[in-house]
């Protein structure tokens, strides 16, 4: 029987981070498609990612919406691979290769 369910945080998905400044910002979706938790990664039109170069990681939860402003990781992170939160395991496979070879990023080797 589940008695509660806990709350996910950016600390489930940043492992380290050089500046806690500029290692996120704040970006508005005009319309977001999918409902955040932190990890959850995205497009930049705020549909759930699958493929492509496109690719940004929640950092705060919310609910689909309109003129959502959510917090996404920018640089200078290194990334838990198990705190990522991908639709499928093939859009989580091309999501680190784009982390990665972006080079802003990290994602760790094993948790």
């Amino acid at each position: 029987m589940l008695m509660y369910e806990e709350d996910y945080s950016p600390q489930d998905v940043i492992a380290y981070r050089d500046d806690p400044v500029f290692s996120h910002k704040s970006h508005m979706f005009a319309t977001l498609a999918v409902d955040t938790v932190p990890g959850t990664l995205m497009t930049s039109e705020g549909e759930a990612y699958t493929s492509g170069s496109d690719v940004l990681i929640a950092l705060d939860s919310h609910k689909a919406g309109a003129n959502v402003p959510v917090i996404v990781v920018d640089r200078g992170c290194v990334l838990k691979r198990n705190g990522l939160r991908a639709a499928s395991p093939a859009a989580l496979a091309a999501a680190i290769t784009v982390i990665e070879t972006d080079g802003k990023n990290r994602v760790s080797v094993s948790e």
